[in-house]
């Protein structure tokens, strides 16, 4: 560091600094408490009064950091994308690939719906909102969706490359109507076992195409001794002689 450098405390006090670095923080903010508000009243519930309500600020304020409620929706899908991802699939990076990290990714699904089931599930929510209006929200929502799916079906085509599960095994079949399955049970029936049913339905899907081991030959009985009941046929009997 040359003496010219100004030193690190006083770069941390220039307001030029701490600008941008408050600007963001305020921004993210704003995107966790739209997300919150999202998971509960959907995207299309979601609006500038109500999150500047929520956060104590003007609409002004909110508006200061996004241009548009669209530019909000925008950020908080991005934002739920990111957290997805941090919570469901880089966890499972660390593990083995193949069948340890496909059981990794969804168990990690299941917890996080876990929680979902209380607080709300964009892409369940999305999924109804936005599956007949065109536009950059149902892309992005369709986006997240056939990401997640695309990690997935890769999970299962890794699990088959390594041999731990059968080569014919159907990959968008496994899984199929197991997230709307859940979500029915719990938000519409509320039913209180209803991840404990899905981990149950999941772990027997994986166990019905897991790859065997090759088991020993069969080898086939002896046959059983000439005469004897396991034959299947009595023994003859010897004839009795006819007098003359």
């Amino acid at each position: 560091m040359t003496p010219a450098s100004p030193p690190p405390a006083r770069a941390a006090a220039d307001p030029q600094h701490e600008r941008p670095r408050k600007g963001k923080s305020t921004r993210a903010a704003i995107v966790d408490a739209a997300l919150a508000i999202a998971r509960r009243e959907g995207l299309e519930g979601l609006t500038i009064g109500l999150l500047a309500e929520a956060l104590g600020m003007s609409k002004s304020g909110v508006f200061a950091h996004f241009g548009s409620r669209e530019d909000l929706q925008l950020a908080v899908l991005r934002e739920y994308a990111v957290r997805f991802v941090d919570e469901v699939l880089r966890p499972a990076v660390e593990l083995e690939r193949g069948l340890p990290r496909l059981q990794a990714i969804l168990e990690n699904w299941l917890r996080l719906l876990a929680r979902e089931l209380e607080q709300g599930c964009l892409m369940i929510s999305g999924a109804s909102e936005y599956d007949d209006r065109p536009g950059v929200l149902r892309d992005a929502m369709v986006a997240i969706v056939t990401g997640w799916k695309q990690e997935l079906l890769r999970a299962i085509e890794a699990a088959r490359s390594a041999g731990h599960l059968r080569s014919g095994v159907e990959s968008r079949q496994l899984v199929f109507g197991l997230m709307l399955a859940l979500h029915h049970d719990a938000r519409l029936l509320r039913s209180s076992d209803s991840v404990k049913r899905a981990r149950a339905g999941l772990a027997r899907l994986i166990d019905s195409v897991r790859a065997r081991p090759a088991g020993r030959r069969r080898i086939a009985p002896e046959p059983p001794a000439l005469g004897s009941r396991r034959a299947g046929t009595r023994a003859a009997r010897p004839r009795s002689s006819q007098s003359s």
